[in-house]
């Protein structure tokens, strides 16, 4: 003899309209709990996304300040692409040679961090809205006095789990903005 779910009481069978209404109450307290799991699994897996690609934006402050462009690029997919705000886009090979140019340069940055504000994950790529900050000190070139620059970028970018871990395939500028100060 061959059970079905109505046998097991999985499925309760309909008596009346009392019980109809108390099934359908459980039915959607079910839904809900379900609905809440599911939202928290995805608050959580965005939760670990954000740390994880926050570690690689730490990981690129601690290059970009020790003029380390190999651990730059190692961050950066071999498809990278920047648009400046102007619009202007530059692709990876531009890109690293700039970085190298810039390793050539003087050493003015003296602080290095990027924050973000926002993360939305979908099938392995993360749309991360972060803010840039740079700060430099350099002497005027009248009078000597040291000016702090403050410089900041807001980016759209976009990261993709690989099995090197996160690599970031692009980066739109969004905001540009440089406050100088007088450093006392």
């Amino acid at each position: 003899m061959v059970e079905t779910a109505w046998d097991l009481g999985l499925i309760p069978r309909r008596r009346n309209l009392g019980e109809n209404w108390r099934w359908s109450t459980v039915l959607k307290i079910q839904f809900i709990g379900l609905a809440l799991a599911l939202a928290s699994f995805a608050s959580a897996q965005t939760s670990t996304v954000q740390k994880e690609i926050q570690k690689q934006y730490d990981r690129w402050s601690i290059a970009y300040m020790a003029n380390d462009i190999e651990t730059m690029l190692d961050i950066l997919a071999p498809t990278y692409t920047l648009t400046t705000s102007e619009r202007d886009t530059m692709d990876y090979k531009t890109y690293v040679a700039y970085l190298k140019l810039r390793k050539a340069g003087p050493k003015d940055t003296t602080n290095h961090q990027t924050l973000i504000k926002k993360v939305v994950f979908k099938d392995q790529v993360a749309e991360v809205d972060a803010v840039e900050s740079m700060k430099t000190a350099q002497a005027e070139p009248h009078t000597g006095r040291i000016l702090l620059s403050i410089h900041k970028h807001e980016y759209l970018d976009r990261w993709k789990q690989t099995n090197k871990g996160w690599r970031l395939l692009s980066t739109v500028t969004i905001l540009e903005s440089t406050k100088i100060q007088k450093k006392r």
